[in-house]
């Protein structure tokens, strides 16, 4: 079992699609979610550390095992997921294993809007 919290709570996996170190998840955002109170009720959105978060927890699940982030290389949040507007996004990750560690890059999008743009390493705890 992996250390996730986000996960069938904040937002549920749709569908996966996996390849070769990598993995496609449509994913659907709970707009009613208690986060979002706290994070500009007004216009709500997504928060850059649970879009980090979701990209770890994706990660977890695939490969079965507990991570930290220990690098984040280049972390670039293009634009907002405004749960009322993008309940429904895809998230793509690809990975490198190292030693304990992996190199990983993903992105948040949907259609031609890309969110998140991500390259870091998680290591294996």
């Amino acid at each position: 079992m992996t250390n996730t919290f986000l996960l069938n709570d904040f937002y549920k996996i749709i569908s996966i699609e996996r390849a070769e170190a990598a993995l496609t998840a449509n994913i659907q955002l709970d707009a009613d979610h208690a986060i979002f109170k706290g994070h500009f009720e007004q216009m709500p959105v997504v928060p850059g550390v649970c879009q980090t978060q979701i990209i770890k927890e994706l990660l977890q699940e695939e490969l079965g095992l507990d991570l930290v982030l220990t690098k984040g290389d280049n972390i670039k949040f293009t634009g907002m997921i405004i749960p009322t507007q993008h309940q429904n996004i895809l998230v793509e990750v690809s990975y490198k294993k190292g030693d304990e560690s992996y190199a990983v890059e993903a992105k948040l999008f949907f259609e031609a809007t890309t969110f998140t743009k991500f390259k870091g390493t998680f290591t294996q705890i």
